[in-house]
């Protein structure tokens, strides 16, 4: 299923994952995947960058962005547990893009994200305007949608999605719980998990203006979120929102 909007895909990854075999890892293969379905631009973060190294996987990604300068967006990765490194990082990579695309994943760096060792990174999104992907996950406590309120309220010029939107059923009602109370958070479509007129939930309680359309290729099928969009029971309006408008406004305005 090809999209009729040219899609802004803010969830995605660049190498393998031990859980998701992926067959068209490589960049020159995600290209012909998204040339497939029309997504114009793919938000990456590196894989080796979620696990362990902050530094070479934010490099790889510097690579990336030289030889497909119009097809991806580089999200720098940080890992709050070498103290110091994830201002570092921040630092070293702000030329990826303006405003700072950050990506944060508490629940491989084994640390919450309300501890004290993130909040340079949250005093830095707010300063900057930034847009940050964060991986949730029903629940977790270091990482459930819940515990993402707070934060947004304290840091209101930081634009933060919540990845994957909880993943579970209950977890996505914890992400619109949480997007209920602060206007700058945002839930990301990208998951493992489909559940039946959970979209037409999101957009009655949340808005379809802080809805963002992500695949999280090449782990997942593209296809799969992007027939979800499509086949809803939501406006042609609200589908187009949803697959570029929201991504395209938070990656062009500062916070």
């Amino acid at each position: 299923m090809r999209s009729p909007v040219a899609v802004l895909d803010c969830h995605g990854h660049l190498g393998t994952h031990v859980d998701f075999p992926a067959y068209k890892s490589d960049s020159d293969s995600m290209v012909a995947v998204m040339d497939l379905l029309n997504i114009e631009r793919l938000a990456v973060t590196s894989t080796l960058a979620c696990y362990n190294d902050c530094p070479r996987g934010n490099a790889e990604i510097e690579k990336l962005l030289k030889h497909y300068p119009e097809r991806f967006l580089g999200y720098i990765a940080v890992n709050p547990n070498p103290p110091g490194q994830a201002l570092q990082e921040l630092d070293r990579w702000a030329h990826f893009h303006r405003p700072p695309l950050i990506k944060l994943h508490p629940g491989l760096h084994h640390y919450p994200v309300t501890g004290s060792h993130y909040r340079p990174v949250w005093d830095y999104a707010h300063a900057t305007g930034a847009v940050v992907l964060v991986h949730t996950w029903d629940s977790d406590p270091n990482c459930g949608p819940l515990l993402f309120s707070g934060i947004a309220r304290e840091h209101p010029r930081a634009r933060i999605l919540l990845g994957h939107s909880g993943v579970t059923w209950r977890g996505y009602h914890q992400a619109m719980e949480a997007a209920g109370q602060a206007p700058n958070l945002y839930l990301d479509l990208s998951g493992s998990q489909r559940h039946r007129l959970i979209l037409e939930r999101c957009v009655e309680r949340v808005g379809a203006e802080r809805i963002l359309f992500g695949s999280d290729l090449p782990y997942l099928e593209a296809s799969m979120t992007l027939a979800h969009v499509l086949t809803s029971r939501i406006t042609d309006q609200a589908k187009e929102k949803i697959l570029r408008r929201n991504f395209l406004q938070l990656i062009t305005e500062a916070g």
